[in-house]
């Protein structure tokens, strides 16, 4: 009975937790959540009864991220709703996309049992343990660092530019310590620790305030973003692309000569690659710029498929492209095709031929400058931005979130362009269809937004990328570097 209590209390913990992020950002939340799983972690470890503890932290560790990843991703399951036959996989993406995740993270649990002990220590074994989990979630099987605890501080534009020096992995490992300052004020050996890990959040946000200049640098250089608000049901529908053509044309209408419109991912459903009489037309009705970034499906080869973005000039040539690189699982490929092939549930997707990915994470040269490219959910990948020689000026990121409800999952991805932008010191341009578009500085200040749902344009100079950031630099050698030292010092705390 006591462990079914626990397995309530720890499940409860972890579903709370979401509450730390977008839309709601209210970081003390895990103030509450934390200390009762490390309460219910510290009871299972003195309990002499248990013979394999190791298992108990796993078991106990996965029900508070089931928790977690359940409530967290429950807005996932809408994309099912788009096309019939798929109704029956939304169970499936409901209970194992979190069993799956839970199942990647395992490892981490594993340490915080080999770590923990008593106090102090046992906090700095959570937080590495859940820290660990998070770096393998985001890499292993394609990668998914959706909802990192370090996202927590995003909540408030001070507070979250120790990302240019931590970025969001590591940030985590401090908001956890942070959240776990209760637990050590109820005993006298530990409350200065206490008082210590209370003061994380405000010493973050004091930095920030220092960092963050009073004005923001522009460049001469202007844009026009254009948001829709389009469902996805019309963009599948081949009978609604002159309709569909037609509200981007009129979105597009500016009193302002720009040097670029903006266009979220495959704007209008058709094969622009294709079709140079489309695309010329289409830059007659944009009368007040000769270029245009848009998104679009390109065929090369025949038969492979690229989701890519084109840049269009004042004659309708494609002067330059980008393929999308990192691919959606079970969205845009399927893995495993020759295995999965085999389960009748998932011959809906498995007919399908899907996507082929990109090669090449260079940025292209816009009329705005270097433009670094990222479709969709590629803007929550830190450790794929910067990957070519070159530094970009700046980032552009192209969406189409009408696949999803109105719930967390559009506001959460939004929030991951703002983490890009101070993690690299670019800004950030974002056109998606339904939203949100914006435009955001090099610190991840929102200068413009369009909200969900609300189809509109936004115009705006580009504003002066900053110096390179030790993040951008060092990336995740940071995190291992702490690892590494705790590892060294964790027999003497």
């Amino acid at each position: 009975m006591k462990y079914l209590f626990f397995s309530l209390l720890t499940f409860f913990a972890g579903s709370i937790s979401n509450f730390a992020l977008a839309p709601w950002d209210n970081i003390f939340v895990l103030v509450l959540s934390f200390p009762i799983f490390f309460l219910v972690l510290k009871d299972i470890h003195n309990d002499k009864k248990i013979k394999y503890k190791t298992l108990s932290f796993i078991f106990f560790g996965n029900i508070f991220l089931f928790g977690y990843f359940l409530l967290g991703l429950l807005w996932i399951s809408s994309a099912f709703d788009y096309k019939e036959g798929f109704a029956e996989l939304k169970l499936i993406s409901i209970l194992g996309l979190p069993f799956l995740l839970c199942l990647i993270t395992s490892p981490g649990w594993i340490l915080t049992a080999f770590l923990w002990g008593k106090g102090l220590r046992g906090c700095f074994a959570l937080s590495a343990g859940i820290i660990t989990g998070e770096f393998l979630r985001s890499h292993l099987l394609s990668g998914f660092p959706w909802n990192l605890f370090g996202h927590s501080i995003g909540f408030n534009d001070f507070s979250m530019q120790i990302g240019s020096i931590f970025g969001f992995h590591l940030s985590g490992f401090f908001v956890i310590l942070f959240a776990l300052a209760p637990v050590l004020f109820l005993k006298k050996n530990t409350f200065i620790w206490g008082i210590t890990f209370s003061l994380i959040l405000p010493i973050f946000m004091l930095y920030g305030y220092l960092r963050l200049p009073s004005e923001i640098r522009y460049l001469d250089k202007d844009f026009l973003i254009i948001q829709s608000k389009i469902s996805q049901d019309k963009k599948l529908n081949s009978n609604e692309i002159e309709n569909i053509a037609k509200k981007f044309l009129e979105l597009s209408k500016t009193d302002n000569k720009v040097d670029l419109v903006i266009w979220p991912e495959n704007a209008i459903p058709i094969f622009l690659s294709e079709n140079e009489n489309i695309r010329r037309m289409l830059m007659l009705g944009i009368e007040n710029s000769k270029n245009l970034l848009v998104g679009d499906l390109i065929i090369k080869n025949e038969t492979d498929i690229y989701n890519s973005a084109v840049l269009i000039s004042e004659d309708g040539r494609i002067t330059a492209t980008y393929d999308k690189v990192h691919l959606v699982p079970f969205g845009e490929y399927l893995p495993l095709r020759e295995y999965l092939a085999k389960f009748n549930f998932l011959k809906i997707l498995t007919n399908e031929q899907g996507l082929s990915k990109g090669k090449s994470y260079d940025p292209i040269d816009t009329p705005l400058g270097k433009a670094r490219i990222l479709i969709c959910y590629e803007i929550i990948f830190s450790n794929e931005i910067m990957r070519a020689k070159s530094r970009p000026n700046f980032i552009v990121n192209l969406s189409n979130d009408a696949w999803f409800d109105d719930n967390s999952g559009p506001y959460q991805h939004f929030s991951n362009a703002k983490f890009r932008s101070v993690e690299n010191g670019l800004p950030v341009i974002r056109s998606s269809n339904k939203g949100i578009s914006a435009i955001i500085d090099p610190y991840g200040r929102v200068i413009k937004k369009l909200p969900l749902n609300e189809e509109g344009s936004i115009y705006s100079r580009l504003p002066e990328e900053i110096s390179e950031t030790i993040y951008s630099r060092y990336e995740n050698f940071i995190l291992l570097a702490l690892l590494f030292l705790y590892f060294l010092c964790y027999r003497k705390i």
